[in-house]
């Protein structure tokens, strides 16, 4: 059987193909192809071929590479390897997470994720890397409350092989409520990232209890060789139920809180995740208001947040909470009288 020759109809599909795979940020699957082009499998190989026999890419090689992921064909051009192979949408992450990490400029972190960017700009062409001379522009992060961990650093990288390696750490943690250092021995679980401020989950053998801890206030941290088991059953989601934020209220009853916002907050309030428990009721245009239903077993972290909007929010339930707050604008008054 011979050669089949192109024809002009295959060819403007040639030149659509190429124009479609041009246009796309991402390799297409073949199936997309097909089904766009409404051709079967066996056209579309057929195309593939043609392609590579009269193109190359810059360098000379194949200039239609396919990649199989999980079984499924999928077509891009040789010059969008950047793209293709997503070095490029590794650099943009890597490059975010550095502005977002700021707080750890000093530490083990930021030398590690600056070696990470250089590991992955590295793969991008010459020509690609002129993009990156304006990522400081492109990409930042106002670091608003941000916390410097530079003199923590040592700290971090024992309590980081604690979590790993699983090795019990002797920590010197300054307490806040006795005012002074005490030594624990504990089992470090999580390493928590709350609010551009980092905590830790942890067994503490003395208590015979999960307790968190402020990284700002542990002083000294010393890794032991002996070795804790993990427990199965641990969840750090189920150490923070019921607060509005990371404070431990053990064994103590949620209950709902509801509170009424102007509708100018709309946006910014139901757009964020505040608390699992969330709920709101759409805005009631006679009154220009929308509620916000929660359940909290603690207010400790609720109020200062509440407090921030003024005039614009109003607690509608529970009474202690109306009189608590009450309490504290009462005396915020007191302060310009």
């Amino acid at each position: 059987m011979g050669k089949r020759k192109p024809t002009y109809g295959s060819g403007v599909r040639l030149a659509e193909i190429i124009f479609m795979l041009t246009k796309s940020w991402k390799p297409l699957t073949l199936n997309q192809i097909c089904e766009y082009f409404s051709i079967s499998k066996r056209t579309a190989q057929r195309y593939k071929k043609a392609l590579n026999e009269n193109l190359a890419s810059s360098d000379g090689g194949e200039f239609l590479k396919i990649i199989k992921d999980n079984g499924i064909e999928k077509w891009y051009l040789a010059d969008q390897g950047e793209i293709t192979t997503a070095t490029f949408f590794r650099v943009i992450s890597v490059y975010i997470a550095m502005v977002l990490l700021k707080s750890m400029k000093g530490t083990i972190l930021e030398n590690e994720i600056k070696n990470l960017w250089n590991m992955v700009t590295g793969e991008l062409k010459p020509s690609s890397k002129m993009n990156l001379e304006l990522f400081d522009k492109k990409f930042r992060h106002t670091g608003f409350g941000r916390k410097n961990y530079f003199d923590n650093n040592s700290v971090i990288i024992n309590i980081l092989k604690g979590i790993i390696y699983q090795n019990k750490l002797q920590i010197l943690h300054y307490s806040k409520s006795d005012l002074k250092d005490k030594y624990h021995i504990i089992h470090p679980y999580t390493l928590l990232f709350h609010r551009d401020s980092l905590y830790l989950h942890c067994h503490v053998e003395g208590y015979s209890e999960i307790r968190t801890f402020m990284i700002d206030r542990i002083k000294e941290v010393i890794l032991t060789k002996e070795t804790f088991r993990y427990p199965i059953n641990y969840n750090p989601d189920k150490i923070t139920d019921g607060s509005f934020g990371i404070l431990e209220f053990k064994n103590k009853k949620a209950y709902k809180i509801r509170v009424c916002f102007r509708d100018n907050l709309w946006e910014y309030i139901t757009t964020h995740l505040w608390h699992q428990s969330q709920k709101f009721t759409p805005i009631d245009n006679d009154n220009g208001t929308f509620i916000m239903e929660v359940e909290l077993s603690n207010t400790n972290e609720f109020l200062p947040w509440l407090l921030q909007f003024g005039s614009d929010v109003k607690v509608l339930e529970p009474e202690s909470l109306k009189n608590e707050i009450k309490e504290l604008l009462f005396k915020a008054y007191k302060n310009y009288n």
